[in-house]
């Protein structure tokens, strides 16, 4: 599955074990963007891949988005601790304190490896 970013919304891949959400999430309505991708995420966690990757790479987001990001990675941290091989790639811009800040509080809640990765 891929949804194509906007000025608003994020680029969203959902690919063999590969999950890649980058851009902006800002969208007016955080429910009717992210519904049909969670959707999508609970059918793949019926028969997931042997590793599971997921890759961030947001330049903004807001409360609503990062509610629907949070419930995600609860979604995988269940996975997780079911014994499959899960890890999180934060990526996030040299420049950007607050998407380090909030890497750093998504990393806090799940028991995902989880990765913080400079982009330059």
């Amino acid at each position: 599955m891929k949804i194509e970013g906007t000025r608003s919304t994020p680029s969203v891949s959902i690919e063999n074990g590969i999950i890649d959400i980058r851009g902006r999430s800002i969208p007016e309505d955080s429910h009717d963007f992210y519904s049909p991708i969670v959707h999508i995420i609970q059918e793949y966690l019926k028969d997931p891949a042997e590793t599971t990757e997921l890759h961030f790479q947001l330049e903004y987001i807001n409360s609503g988005s990062k509610k629907y990001i949070t419930n995600i990675l609860n979604y995988f941290n269940e996975l997780y601790l079911h014994g499959k091989d899960v890890k999180v790639y934060w990526n996030y811009d040299i420049d950007d304190e607050s998407m380090l800040e909030l890497g750093n509080d998504l990393q806090s809640i799940i028991d995902i490896p989880f990765n913080l990765n400079v982009v330059e």
